[in-house]
Parts: structure tokens; C-alpha cells; sequence
């Protein structure tokens, strides 16, 4: 550490936990933590101990000396230098204590010989003595960097009351304690006594390597920790993948059962038709036969009403006559000609067959035998760069079977038989399965053919259709006003497991949460400076799907609050130390769950553990025009640098890999890049603020497509400032000057 940054930090520095005062007589702890020997003394007595003290701040349990005087704790020789550094420097603020006489004066000296203060008084005396004459004496208020540095370096010296300017020069190995050379001739008798230069050579070599071994050790562990994130992340992928193929599946197969009820529908309504069409021509044929008995009945109530006895006696031949052409069978309804009779037959063997027989099973393992492909990424319509499918090993008696290690090719073509793709990757098998991925040139339809060991695999060549890359709007909700699900400038948002999404709503200083189709659930904060209370909101995420923290920007600090909404804690603060901030806006958490937090007035992107204690920076000089905000993936930091137009990437450690990007219109330039996302399937996404698109990327920076045009419709954008993407894939956007969250498919 420069002695600015210490003299910038000292007060912090020498401050002792407990009693938050300057460190008198500091003592430390076999833990390292430090204390006034006063404060052990009290906390010793009040925690009832006796052979044994627990340490106020990490509650380590050691042992009290032998004597049973806590005064025989070991000394920071290091905190005692710290303090008359202090001392130096607030010498214009406050009185230093001369070494000689004990008063307290504003105007003293230090005397790098003497390696104590002196007050103006006792100073005349110092200087007349004639063998203190070539002794070098500075003024407290002349001190500068460079003297600071040498009053550190003084020697330690023994801190035994009898051994007073005793410098510590010698180690002892039977007590393994440093000890000055009265301690020598009086206590370490017969003891085996080395320099405690050279000791301190052959500690400081042997401390190296156990520190480089414990180094290697974290890094050991960090890796495996990384492969294991790894492995989740693809088990997670997997899982997902087996369940799309799942509901793909049961979709095929209710649509069979769908086709098929319709068959039997359009049957029952063809025969339903042909009945009707019968029983229309018979009533047809009834209806001709009432209309001739109406008119024969009125000629014959004619006859018999102006007729006499001697025409009535011969009118029965008439009435022969006239209803001789009438039919006089009585209708009947009852023919079985006339209505079909049918009714369904249900198939109770289809059903039981449902009821009883899984749709399919789970094939776990890992030995491989047969190769089928499972068809993923192999359907019509499949996107232009995300081409992918798996082949699964699965038994099948009596065929040839493949195994781990097995030589596996891909080639895709186009109609006219030209390969095209610009790249095919093919993992090794794990778990029985290869996963493939291909990047087909030109939309249109190809050809995939797949072989294991020299043969094709089932089915193969597959035919596919490519079409060009997009994504295309499902639904948009909110609009500008300060009522519940209206927004003014949403800037920032999060989504969890539940597929809550959670917005910053930053003029108008809360945050929302709602469902994944657009309905307001609740929110929390107001304007203020409070606990709970927001200036400007900007940056969100979810940590574990249980808390959400938010950037407070204007209040220069990260606040933490649970999924309902409660104020839990926040970290942070007005100021430059690392522990502080300044505007924040970019958050993220990174694959080990410390926070990743953005400054806009800093230049350095800062690392919180999760409970706010600061752990690292990155600040390679340089390196950041304005850092807008920055994303763990793998084993890369991937940084927005607003004001370069570019993106940058990290390693893990922070050391610079490489960068893409420039500012312009065009595909894979930029407009001020804002916030980051990696999807589902592992493509970079940034928000192309005032170029008013998304831009998709593999993390080498190839450019992949966009999406989005500045405008108010759905699927256009106005100053989109950051995603999240929900479980089924889908990509929130958060469209800021449009007042809106759009989420595109």
C-alpha cells in the first residue's frame, strides 16, 4: 500500500474495534485481530474467562499467557509505528504527548534517532547535547511523503518496562519470541539465540511457500468450484431441454388425438347430414300428399252440401272418383331407412393404455449404444446461428452399438449439395450424449447428415429449414404516470425463479414487481434518503432468488431488501474509499455471489461479498472511459464502457483479455452500450441504448443479429437500458423513454 492511500485511511486504520478510539498499548490476538490492551483486559473479565479469551470480533477461543497477564500478548509493532503517524499528521488538529516530559503541545518535532516527540521546550535541550548533535530533528507540520515513509521504518524495540530503548535484534528458538540483548543475559540463558535478521530471512521464505501453497490451494478449490458451476448450469440445460422435449412430445401426441377426434367429428356430422337429407325428402313427399287431400275434401264438402237425396244416393261414386288419386297409406316416422342410428364406441383399450403407460421414461446412465438423434434443432424453421441437437446412446439388441470416444461427424449442405456452415462444434459424449452445435451460413433449406464411426445414424441426412434470426414481441405493459404499474424512465430489471419481474421505476423512485404477463403485483420505496427510500433507482438483481438489491444512486449506496419489499440492510456510503461509493448503477452478481457493483463518477468496478464488505476492484489504468456495467459469465468479466462505445472482457482476477466494438450504426458497432446479458444459450446480449436496438453476440465478439428500431410500436424501442431473461426464454426489455417493459420471444 503508497503511503498516501495509508495516510488517506489512517484513522480507520489504527481505530480499535471495540472501543472505536486510537489503539492504546495495541495487543494481538492469536486470530490477528487487534485490540487496546485496556478493552482485552475488560472484555477478558465481563465474558468470565479464565485460561481461555474469546476474541470480541471473530469469537475465536485461545489461550491467555502463562503469566495470566494479558499485557504479555504480542505487541503490534506495526499499529504503534501507525499511531505516531497519526499523530504526525493531525498534529495541526490536535496536541502530540513529548517523550520526554509528557505534556501535550501543538508545536512539537520528531527525532528520527530518538524515535520520539518532542514538545518546543524539551526540543532546546535534544539539540544542545553534544552527542545528539548529528541526531535528524523535523518539525511535525514540515513532514512530507518521504519522511512519513522513514519514521516507519524505524526498529522495534523491546517491550519490557526495564528495556527501554532496547531494540528487539535477536531471536530466541527454545521460546521462539524476540527478545533485545538484556533479555538475553538475564532470561534466555543456555538458549539457542539467532539474529533475528536472518531468522527473519528463513521465516519470510518459508511463510512464502506455505502462502503459495495455500494460494494454489484457493485456486484449486476456486477451479473445482467453477467446474462445478459449470456442471450445474449445464445439468440445468439439460434439464430444460429434456422438458421442451417432453412438451413436444405430449404436444405431437395430443395433436394425434385431436386429429382423430376430428375425423370422428366430421364422420358424425356426414351422417348426421344424410339423415336429415332423408328425412327432408319424406317430408317433402307428406307435405304434397296433405296438399292434394285438402283440395279433393273441398270438392267433396261441395258436392254434399248443395246436393239432393236423389244426387246424394249416387255421390259415393264422385267421391271415389276424386279421391282416387290420394294416397292413403297412413306415414310412418319409424323406418329404419328414414334415421341411421349411431353412437360413439369408446376405445377403452387406447384409453386404459393412456391411463396406465408412461408417455416415456427417463434413460439415465452413461454407457453408450445405439445413436439416435433426438431431433432438437433439427425441426422446420429452426434459427439462422442456433442450430443444435443432441444424439442420445440408447440400447437396441441385435444392432451395432457406439460407445464413449466414438469417432462423430456432422456435415450440412445446401440444396445445390455446397457445404453450409462457418462452424460445427461437436462435445466429447458424457453422460451417453453428444451435443452438437452448428452455425448455418444463408437461410434456406439444408441437409444434416450425421455419422458415428463412418455410418449414418438413424434417419440421416435430416432435412432443415433455416430461417433468419429475430426475435419477435409478445406483449408490452406499463405507460408514463406515477400511479401503481405506470412508469417514469424504468431503467433497471431482474427477474427471479418465480418469474417475478422486478423494475426500477426511477423518477419515480420505487421499485415494481410483476408477473410474467405484465400484472402489477407490488411495490416498495419513495423519495427520500432514508432506509428504504430511493433517489433514483437504477440497477437491480436478485441474489438467490430470495433478496433483491438495488443501486440507490443518487444516495450512493447498494440497499437490500426481501422479496416482499422489507428493508433488510444496505452498504456503501458517500466518499473514494473502496468500502464507498459514488452513483452507482451497473449491478450484477457474480457465479460465486459476491456483488458486482458500477460507478458513474468512479472508474473502478467494485466486488462486494453479499453481507456489503468490499473485496477487490478492478482498475487496470486505462482500461475504462465510463464503465456502465459489468456481468460474471464463466470464467470472464464482461464490461459496457459507455463512454468508449466498446465492450470489454476480463478474466476472473480482472486482467484485461480483449475488447470489440467501436461507435457507429452499423452491426456490431455501438451507440452507448449499457447493460449486459448472457441468454439460455450462452449469447451475449447488450442494450444499444441510443442506436435503440439489442445486438446479440458470442462472447468472441462475433456479431450474431439484433433487434429493434427506435419508435413507440410493439417490438420498436426509445433508449432501451437493460434485460433479464424469464425461464422459458423470453427476453424483458426495459424501454425507457417509451415508458414500457416489453418481453420478446
Amino acid at each position: 500500500m503508497d503511503i498516501k492511500t495509508l495516510l488517506h485511511n489512517l484513522r480507520e486504520e489504527v481505530s480499535c474495534p471495540v472501543c472505536t478510539n486510537v489503539y492504546t498499548d495495541p495487543k494481538h490476538l492469536p486470530c490477528l485481530h487487534t485490540f487496546c490492551l485496556h478493552c482485552l483486559k475488560h472484555w477478558h473479565t465481563t465474558s468470565h474467562g479464565r485460561d481461555t479469551i474469546r476474541c470480541p470480533k471473530c469469537q475465536a477461543i485461545s489461550r491467555v499467557p502463562e503469566s495470566g497477564d494479558l499485557k504479555d500478548l504480542p505487541t503490534s509493532f506495526y499499529l504503534n509505528g501507525l499511531i505516531d503517524l497519526l499523530a504526525i499528521k493531525e498534529c495541526k488538529t490536535s496536541q502530540v504527548r513529548c517523550g520526554n516530559c509528557d505534556k501535550k503541545s501543538p508545536e512539537s518535532s520528531y527525532c528520527f534517532h530518538c524515535y520520539v516527540f518532542w514538545c518546543d521546550e524539551c526540543i532546546i535541550g535534544h539539540n544542545i547535547i553534544r552527542s545528539y548533535k548529528d541526531h535528524r530533528v523535523l518539525a511535525l507540520k514540515d513532514f512530507q511523503d518521504k519522511d512519513y515513509e522513514d519514521v516507519m521504518k524505524r526498529p522495534t524495540f523491546c517491550p519490557k518496562e526495564d528495556h527501554n530503548k532496547e531494540e528487539l535484534k535477536y531471536f530466541c528458538k527454545d521460546c521462539e519470541t524476540p527478545v533485545c540483548q538484556i533479555c538475553v543475559t538475564i532470561e534466555h540463558g543456555g538458549h539457542k539465540i539467532k539474529l533475528i535478521k536472518e531468522e527473519a530471512e528463513r521465516q519470510k521464505t518459508e511463510i512464502k511457500s506455505f502462502i503459495e501453497k495455500q494460494r494454489h490451494n484457493l485456486q484449486a478449490k476456486m477451479d473445482a468450484i467453477s467446474r462445478l458451476d459449470e456442471k450445474c448450469v449445464k445439468l440445468i440445460q439439460q434439464g430444460e431441454d429434456v422438458k421442451r422435449e417432453i412438451q413436444t412430445f405430449v404436444d405431437n401426441l395430443i395433436a394425434v388425438i385431436e386429429a382423430n377426434k376430428k375425423n370422428i367429428f366430421a364422420e358424425v356430422e356426414n351422417e348426421t347430414s344424410k339423415s336429415i337429407e332423408s328425412i327432408t325428402r319424406r317430408k317433402t313427399e307428406i307435405e304434397r300428399q296433405m296438399t292434394a287431400i285438402k283440395s279433393s275434401l273441398e270438392k267433396a264438402e261441395k258436392l254434399f252440401t248443395r246436393s239432393t237425396n236423389a244426387e246424394i244416393v249416387q255421390l259415393k261414386k264422385l267421391l271415389d272418383a276424386i279421391f282416387e288419386g290420394v294416397h292413403q297409406a297412413e306415414p310412418s316416422d319409424c323406418d329404419p331407412e328414414l334415421v341411421a342410428h349411431f353412437v360413439f364406441v369408446e376405445n377403452y383399450k387406447l384409453f386404459n393404455t393412456v391411463k396406465t403407460e408412461l408417455i416415456g421414461t427417463l434413460k439415465k446412465g452413461t454407457k453408450a449404444s445405439q445413436c439416435v438423434v433426438d431431433g432438437k434443432g433439427l425441426e422446420e424453421g429452426i434459427a439462422l446461428r442456433e442450430a443444435h441437437f443432441t444424439l442420445t446412446t440408447m440400447y437396441t439388441e441385435g444392432r451395432q452399438c457406439y460407445n464413449e470416444g466414438d469417432h462423430v461427424t456432422v456435415e450440412i449442405r445446401d440444396e445445390q449439395g455446397r457445404e453450409c456452415t462457418s462452424e460445427i462444434q461437436i462435445n466429447d459424449c458424457k453422460d451417453g450424449l453428444y451435443q452438437v452445435r452448428y452455425c448455418p451460413r444463408d437461410p434456406g433449406k439444408c441437409q444434416v447428415a450425421v455419422k458415428v464411426n463412418g455410418e449414418h445414424v438413424r434417419d440421416s441426412p435430416f432435412a432443415v429449414q433455416v430461417t433468419p434470426f429475430q426475435f419477435k414481441p409478445v406483449l408490452s405493459f406499463g405507460k408514463v404516470g406515477s400511479s401503481e404499474g405506470m412508469f417514469s424512465f424504468p431503467w433497471g430489471v431482474a427477474v427471479n425463479a418465480k418469474d417475478e419481474i422486478a423494475v426500477t421505476d426511477r423518477d419515480n423512485h420505487r421499485v415494481q414487481i410483476f408477473n410474467c404477463e405484465g400484472n402489477y403485483l407490488r411495490s416498495f420505496g419513495r423519495r427520500g434518503t432514508r432506509k428504504g427510500e430511493f433517489n433514483s433507482p437504477s440497477g437491480i438483481t436478485y441474489y438467490n432468488n430470495e433478496h433483491i438489491f438495488v443501486a440507490d444512486s443518487r444516495n450512493n449506496r447498494i440497499q437490500i431488501f426481501s422479496g416482499k419489499g422489507d428493508y433488510v440492510g444496505s452498504f456503501g456510503g458517500t466518499g473514494s474509499l473502496d468500502s464507498q461509493l459514488s452513483c452507482p448503477r451497473g449491478l450484477s452478481v457474480g457465479s460465486n455471489g459476491n456483488i458486482i457493483v458500477t460507478e458513474s463518477v468512479n472508474r473502478p468496478i467494485k466486488i462486494f461479498s453479499p453481507d456489503g464488505n468490499f473485496l477487490t476492484k478492478i482498475e487496470e489504468h486505462g482500461n475504462f472511459t465510463l464503465p456502465f456495467h459489468c456481468i460474471q459469465y464463466e470464467r470472464y468479466l464482461i464490461v459496457s464502457d459507455y463512454g468508449e462505445h466498446s465492450i470489454k472482457v476480463f478474466s476472473r482476477k480482472g486482467k484485461f483479455q480483449y475488447k470489440f466494438g467501436t461507435k457507429g450504426r452499423g452491426d456490431g458497432e455501438f451507440n452507448n452500450p449499457s447493460n449486459l446479458l448472457v441468454n439460455k444459450s450462452g449469447h451475449l446480449m447488450v442494450c444499444d441504448e441510443n442506436n435503440h436496438r439489442i445486438q446479440v453476440f458470442e462472447l468472441n465478439g462475433k456479431f450474431l443479429g439484433k433487434f429493434g428500431k427506435k419508435g413507440g410500436n410493439l417490438g420498436e424501442f426509445n433508449n432501451p437500458t437493460a434485460l433479464a431473461v424469464l425461464r422459458n426464454g423470453h427476453i424483458v426489455v426495459s424501454d425507457s423513454l417509451n415508458n414500457r417493459i416489453q418481453i420478446m420471444e
